[in-house]
């Protein structure tokens, strides 16, 4: 298994090895499956059961690939093996996307409806939070980043600062930034109303990683349990 796999999970790859990564993840089907293998072991570090499967499985395959006359009989041995696998266990996303594509969209579409202008409730000593806002609502999305970011040195529990990080950073890409300022949101106590989870479910869907269906899911259904904020919307999509 490669290094630079347990490196990309790990954020010890640089910004370009980090992009080239993710490139050749979406394009290579044998880099899918060792991303995949690799997240399955993790998971299932715990589990007596699923860790024997997975080690037969993976030697079974290792055992394959040193037998060359049988080079097609192989690959498709291999990949319907690891098909299989991914399947049961719920991370056959680069060969059965069409439920993280679905959910992709809503979020996609929520992002649009909701995210397009912001407003918030200020008092008088909001005035670079404003200033923030009114950027955002003009489309300047690095102005606005800038601006929230000093506010967030001078106040980092501010949840309506935690908030609107997050949603500069899904407009501009910036996903893992968007994740981690949602899960900050998220666990904020005391709030009367914390739309954390469900942002950051709308976060990892937009980046759609392999990992990120199975995180999203998870959060989805947090928020319908604890009846958080975007339940109405968590409801819909889980189905």
């Amino acid at each position: 298994m490669e290094q630079r796999i347990e490196d990309y999970f790990e954020r010890q790859l640089s910004v370009e090895e980090k992009e080239r990564f993710e490139e050749e993840l979406r394009t290579n089907p044998e880099l899918a499956d060792s991303v995949a293998f690799y997240l399955l072991v993790k998971q299932s570090a715990k589990e007596d059961i699923r860790e024997k499967i997975l080690a037969e499985k993976h030697a079974e395959w290792q055992q394959l690939s040193k037998n060359p006359s049988k080079t097609i009989t192989r690959q498709l041995m291999y990949y319907a093996a690891a098909a299989i696998v991914l399947i049961a266990f719920g991370l056959g996303w680069f060969f059965l996307n069409s439920g993280i594509k679905e959910k992709e969209q809503l979020a996609n579409i929520y992002v649009e409806e909701n995210f397009s202008t912001l407003s918030v409730h200020m008092d008088g000593k909001a005035d670079s939070l404003q200033q923030a806002i009114n950027e955002y609502n003009k489309g300047n999305y690095q102005k606005t980043s800038s601006i929230i970011q000093a506010v967030l040195k001078r106040d980092p529990e501010n949840a309506e600062v935690q908030k609107i990080a997050g949603i500069v950073s899904l407009k501009l890409k910036n996903y893992d930034n968007a994740i981690t300022y949602f899960h900050q949101l998220g666990d904020q106590k005391n709030l009367f109303s914390n739309p954390g989870r469900f942002y950051e479910a709308i976060a990892h869907l937009q980046r759609g990683l392999p990992v990120d269906k199975k995180v999203a899911d998870n959060l989805l259904n947090e928020v319908i349990d604890s009846n958080l904020e975007g339940k109405e919307e968590a409801v819909k999509w889980v189905k």
